[in-house]
């Protein structure tokens, strides 16, 4: 494989001071916004704010990366989310760290569950606080709280691999039960998002300073909804579910797209 060019290099790693630049602005404008909103409004119409600013600063991320030519992302099928009303969990495949912020850039008003350790980060404590996303630790604390947002008619956002695919594990890993025990207890249709991606950047055990090679492209395609059959087996929803994914040719593929 050739070597990346020194302009190449310059690029990315001017890409990556640059969200680093922004990022730091950003968790230090949103720690005082996360307390002053629930002081100012009801936790409801708090959370419904906080969220509409973190698409909005997950949108600015995005756009960064397009206009340093740093990742092409094909959006299809998103215009079916934005026309749903009532509660739904939208549930990407995870080849990749920064999966999240491309799907939340493009859906509205969504609850994201997160990797505890998340929550304390600097840098997003202050943005997942006032959009409320949710801890995944402890589980049965974590469950609760999306089946009461469902039960809301809100929307939550779950990765059902519960941590980024491992090589080892083919396009997905296993399904975790808890989107199981979530569907089935809600009654939530499921939507699943196949995201595609050339690259193994920012996949599990890639550090973030060794840069890709290659342009990354992503496509992140909404499929059908699935509902958790009436008398259904947890282990067969979610084997049924992961054929989907690996039927849509989720992870990583090669040639790029």
């Amino acid at each position: 494989m050739d070597r990346m060019t020194l302009s190449d290099r310059l690029r990315l790693l001017t890409a990556e001071l640059l969200l680093l630049i922004y990022w730091s602005v950003c968790a230090v404008v949103l720690l005082p916004i996360s307390r002053l909103l629930p002081l100012l409004f009801p936790c409801g119409q708090a959370r419904e704010i906080g969220q509409v600013i973190m698409k909005k600063f997950f949108r600015n991320v995005v756009g960064l990366l397009r206009f340093l030519d740093v990742v092409e992302c094909d959006y299809v099928g998103f215009e079916r989310l934005h026309a749903q009303t009532g509660p739904l969990i939208v549930a990407p495949n995870h080849p990749s760290l920064w999966d999240a912020v491309f799907v939340m850039a493009e859906v509205d008003h969504v609850a994201c569950v997160l990797k505890a350790s998340l929550m304390r980060n600097l840098f997003l404590r202050g943005g997942a606080t006032v959009a409320g996303f949710i801890p995944n630790e402890p589980v049965h604390k974590a469950m609760r709280r999306c089946l009461k947002l469902l039960r809301d008619n809100e929307r939550v956002l779950f990765f059902p691999e519960g941590t980024r695919t491992r090589r080892e594990h083919g396009g997905m890993n296993p399904l975790t039960v808890g989107l199981a025990v979530i569907a089935k207890n809600s009654g939530a249709p499921v939507w699943p998002v196949y995201v595609q991606t050339n690259s193994y950047y920012l996949s599990k055990g890639w550090p973030l300073w060794r840069l890709p090679r290659e342009k990354i492209r992503l496509r992140l395609i909404v499929g059908e909804p699935v509902l958790y059959p009436q008398d259904g087996e947890p282990r067969a929803f979610l084997n049924e579910l992961r054929a989907r994914y690996i039927e849509a040719g989720c992870g990583v593929q090669t040639p790029p797209l």
